[in-house]
């Protein structure tokens, strides 16, 4: 069952609308505050440092004894984390550093005014041919003591990347003078920053990561919106108003006589129309039309099916007895019955009366066996015997998937099989076709029709087709219709 486009409907989906705008734009302002809140905390950490060489550090330089001024301010490798070496340049050449094998290396630097501070990423320490390999880059803190004599403090790239991904939800990076630091990667390039900056943080904006952020910090809003709709805006929806046949509900059907037949087409092997299959549709005043699956289970176990196959009957009977199309025609119809039906002579008594009522017509009644409860075997074979005197055609419906399909074959004078569609759709879902096979080399060989029902396209046309099928129905043909229309469409 459809929901129909209404206002309703609109108003959900620009409910939606709003709850995604205002997400985005959420999204966006926390992105900012976050990168602030990064900005602010890596501000501190060199901060720290800073006032670190001014007050403690600055008295040193230029350095004379490099032991001594290792010696004194090891304690910041050591209770620093962020820090992991110091170093000074003087011309060229590092001339003391944390790290002794760096001592006398000759370095290319740029001369900077005094008092200069610059923060920037190096991709390959000096000294990586004595460490380890992933300890290869570094972001440096370099403070100008001379244009040719500098102080560094190395600090580890982590230190700056962990302040990210304390922020997974958020696009967060870091620009440095010569690169742009990511949480999971490091871009070499140059950027601009405002005059007097060592780093600028910012934010892209990536769906997949707004989505995370989406379910996970405004996901119940959605959920909350939409079972407000369902409950107070639209009681209607099939969701949480999903229809459910009752005694009490068919009974009044039937009264208003809204169970109305439509017909399926069914078509021999040279495409000649010669049938349709009768199904049932309850067309409720306010819920539409119901589809079989969701009522049949209920009318078949209180006995309705048996009213309901009459007033189908009485339905066809009045558009088809005469239908001018039909005189010269050979059309059979074709009618669903189930193990209920064989248990009182209603059936037999509706089946002749129709046949009486269509007389001007030579319309033949196939009657389709539905296996889905089994039939008492002492009671069903008579009965078949008593209709098929009356030249009734007995068709075995959904063959292969009910309970005892060989023992009705055996037992009972049937006349056509109806292969389910459950076997026709092998031959194009790339499934094992033996099954399909046995049975139309069991119906072959034992001279009983077939009908392949649920044929939707051209390759299972043609392999049922190659293989003498003799009766075809399904949507490659067409839909069931109303019976107004099948009889403008095919008997007019």
């Amino acid at each position: 069952m459809k929901l129909k486009r209404t206002t309703k409907n609109y108003i959900y989906v620009a409910g939606l609308l709003v709850i995604l705008s205002v997400s985005i734009a959420k999204y966006y302002l926390d992105s900012q505050q976050v990168a602030d809140e990064v900005s602010n905390e890596l501000r501190h950490i060199i901060q720290e440092n800073i006032d670190y060489y001014t007050v403690n550090m600055s008295e040193d330089v230029p350095v004379r004894n490099c032991s001594k001024f290792i010696e004194k301010h090891i304690s910041l490798l050591l209770f620093n984390r962020d820090i992991r070496s110091i170093s000074i340049t003087d011309g060229n050449k590092v001339s003391c550093s944390s790290v002794q094998s760096l001592n006398g290396i000759e370095v290319k630097i740029k001369k900077e005014e005094v008092g200069m501070i610059r923060l920037f990423y190096i991709p390959r320490a000096p000294y990586t041919d004595y460490l380890i390999s992933k300890d290869d880059d570094s972001v440096l803190l370099k403070i100008s003591y001379t244009p040719t004599y500098a102080i560094y403090f190395a600090f580890f790239p982590e230190v700056l990347t962990e302040l990210m991904e304390n922020y997974s939800w958020y696009n967060i990076f870091i620009k440095l003078e010569n690169a742009s630091l990511y949480k999971d990667s490091v871009v070499t390039e140059n950027n601009y920053l405002h005059r007097g900056e060592l780093f600028e943080t910012d934010f892209n904006l990536k769906l997949c990561s707004f989505l995370t952020y989406f379910i996970i910090n405004h996901g119940f809003i959605i959920i909350f919106w939409t079972i407000t709709y369902l409950v107070v805006v639209n009681r209607s929806s099939p969701i949480f108003d999903r229809f459910k046949a009752s005694y009490r509900s068919i009974n009044k059907a039937l009264k208003r006589s809204d169970f109305h037949p439509y017909l399926q087409p069914v078509f021999d092997i040279n495409g000649t129309l010669v049938g349709a299959e009768v199904l049932v549709r309850w067309v409720h005043p306010s819920k539409g039309i119901i589809p079989p699956n969701d009522f049949i289970d209920e009318v078949e176990a209180n006995g309705k099916i048996i009213e309901i196959t009459r007033m189908l009957m009485n339905k066809c009977s009045s558009h088809l007895r005469h239908a001018e199309y039909l005189r010269n025609k050979d059309f059979h119809l074709g009618f669903n019955v189930c193990a209920i039906q064989f248990d009182s002579n209603y059936l037999y008594e509706d089946v002749v009366q129709l046949q009486q009522e269509l007389s001007p017509n030579p319309i033949k009644i196939v009657l389709e066996v539905t296996e889905r409860h089994e039939f008492e075997n002492s009671v069903f074979t008579p009965y078949i015997s008593r209709l098929k005197d009356k030249g009734v055609i007995i068709a075995l419906d959904d063959f292969g998937t009910g309970h005892c399909s060989m023992k009705y074959l055996i037992n009972t004078r049937i006349d056509v099989i109806k292969i389910d569609r459950t076997f026709i759709d092998t031959i194009s879902s790339g499934g094992s076709t033996h099954v399909l096979n046995a049975i139309i080399n069991l119906a072959q060989s034992t001279d009983i029709e077939l009908l392949a029902e649920g044929v939707e396209n051209q390759e299972q046309f043609n392999y049922l087709h190659a293989r003498n099928i003799d009766q075809y129905q399904g949507f490659f043909f067409d839909k069931p219709l109303p019976i107004e229309k099948f009889i403008e469409k095919y008997l007019t």
